[in-house]
């Protein structure tokens, strides 16, 4: 069950329950908190060959820390702990707008605030980029976007002012704030004018400013993911079934997505945003701003989304992934709790992942939650296998029959027979063309043949053998007709009749 379902079903629960009598004051108690053995069962019951690695996880209530914990095995089978080092990907987004705003409360600069007025190297090919406001970055309404530039495809900047000096090859595809498009790059720039107007690197600012007030001793930001990180173990993929240990390739994360921490750490950064009181690294008003929405979606803030819930609990939340690893983390205003959970792997599909998450959340409720779904991610690369095969034996059959086929069509005109070629010759653009196509199903955002081979390397070599049988079938269907072409021609001359065949 997927979770737009999952959340459709526990919506229609409530409302049947809400139709009931009403609660007595006992029953209308704040649910028990979850216990460590309760968060283990939703947990180790999402783990496995078929499922997930290894697993960590933070839960806290009202700034409060409650639990965190390891679970699994990484890609060296060495025990997943909550002191295990993991990327968290995007969920850095926040961390680099938190560094904004302080900069922000210190009266350096302000969110409305021309970016080209504190940061004049930024100056995209556009002329509407001198409107790009600091709040537009962290929002992703600067009018950047994968579309117009693709940042993944390009040869990958090696520091932030580089990261910045290469958008001015860069256009828009839409005026600042008048759209929402996530775009990498935004926080890119968004991490040099951190460093630009502290007057310190990022890495150390984050460091000062921000992880050291906070005790998160273990958790640094890198500017790639190949740059290495003491603990620290690329994650998994999966392929034809089974997870694999994989190596995270070239990609740079300065401000995007470059934190690395633990679910120790983790915790403590979910009790500054749960606590709802001013603290050491930002006012209580500031946290606000943060996670207020301020895109023209209506949901996303700085660093932080307000999906719609269909019906269950408000969430503040941010999902984050590198190519071998998955994390996410949600706020539960309602409640005071905050949730973070990471994955030392990329699947095929995220529901894995949410359905541990969506299970969480239940327990803070007081509920047990759906129990382990189908393993969505192995279910959908064996899909993608029996396809494969069935394809390739489709194909062999036909390519051993192409002679018998031949025949038949000999007395058939030339551009039907064309016509009935086509077809094998269509997958060969779609395999070639497939990022792109993609990109229709990810609203624009830009996906590589490298990013295919981590997250779903089973539905690449699908694509890839199917566009192999159909050349293979066209190869062998256009050889057999070339030869009975050749058959012929080395007939009866015209006008001589063959003679009669006799039958014995």
């Amino acid at each position: 069950m997927n979770v737009l379902t999952r959340r459709l079903v526990s919506g229609a629960a409530a409302a049947v329950f809400c139709l009931g009598p009403a609660a007595s004051p006992a029953s209308a108690a704040a649910p028990p908190r979850p216990d460590p053995a309760a968060i283990a069962g939703v947990v180790r019951a999402n783990l496995g060959p078929a499922r997930l690695p290894g697993v960590a996880v933070a839960l806290v209530k009202d700034g409060r820390v409650l639990h965190t914990g390891g679970y699994g095995h990484d890609a060296r089978g060495e025990p997943v702990t909550s002191r295990t080092p993991m990327r968290i990907a995007s969920l850095s987004k926040s961390f680099t707008a938190l560094a904004v705003m302080q900069l922000v409360e210190a009266g350096r600069l302000g969110l409305d605030d021309p970016v080209v007025r504190h940061l004049p190297e930024f100056a995209p090919a556009d002329p509407r980029a001198g409107r790009i406001t600091v709040r537009h970055l962290l929002d992703h309404s600067s009018g950047m976007s994968d579309t117009t530039y693709p940042e993944a495809t390009l040869p990958q900047p090696d520091s932030l002012r580089q990261a910045v000096a290469d958008l001015r090859h860069a256009r828009l595809a839409a005026a600042p704030g008048m759209r929402h498009d996530y775009h990498n790059p935004n926080y890119w720039v968004a991490a040099r004018l951190v460093e630009v107007v502290s007057g310190v690197p990022f890495a150390g600012q984050l460091d000062r400013r921000v992880f050291t007030p906070l005790r998160m001793t273990s958790t640094v930001t890198v500017g790639n993911w190949r740059d290495p990180v003491p603990g620290l173990v690329d994650g998994h993929n999966r392929f034809l079934g089974l997870t694999w240990p994989r190596t995270e390739p070239d990609r740079f994360v300065a401000g995007s997505a470059g934190v690395v921490t633990t679910a120790d750490d983790l915790a403590r950064w979910l009790a500054l945003h749960t606590r709802d009181a001013t603290s050491a690294v930002l006012s209580r008003r500031g946290l606000r701003e943060l996670r207020r929405p301020s895109a023209p979606d209506g949901r996303y803030a700085l660093g932080w989304d307000n999906p719609d819930t269909y019906g269950g609990p408000r969430q503040i939340t941010h999902p984050g992934s590198s190519f071998t690893s998955t994390a996410t983390m949600v706020l539960l205003p309602d409640t005071g709790y905050g949730i973070a959970l990471m994955s030392n792997s990329r699947m095929p599909l995220e529901a894995d992942v949410e359905a541990v998450m969506e299970d969480l959340i239940a327990l803070t409720r007081g509920s047990s939650g759906a129990g382990a779904p189908l393993p969505l991610a192995f279910v959908a690369d064996l899909t993608a296998l029996a396809a494969a095969l069935s394809v390739a034996a489709a194909g062999a059959v036909r390519a051993r029959r192409a002679r018998l086929w031949a025949r038949r069509r000999a007395g058939a005109a030339r551009w039907r027979t064309a016509l009935r070629l086509v077809p094998y010759l269509v997958p060969l653009p779609g395999f070639v063309f497939l990022p792109r196509l993609l990109e229709l199903v990810t609203g624009g955002r830009d996906v590589t043949f490298v990013l295919l081979s981590h997250i779903w390397l089973t539905l690449l070599a699908t694509a890839g053998l199917t566009a192999a049988t159909g050349l293979l079938v066209l190869a062998a269907r256009t050889r057999a007709l070339l030869r009975q072409g050749r058959a012929g021609h080395r007939g009866s001359p015209p006008g001589r009749a063959q003679p009669e065949a006799r039958v014995s």
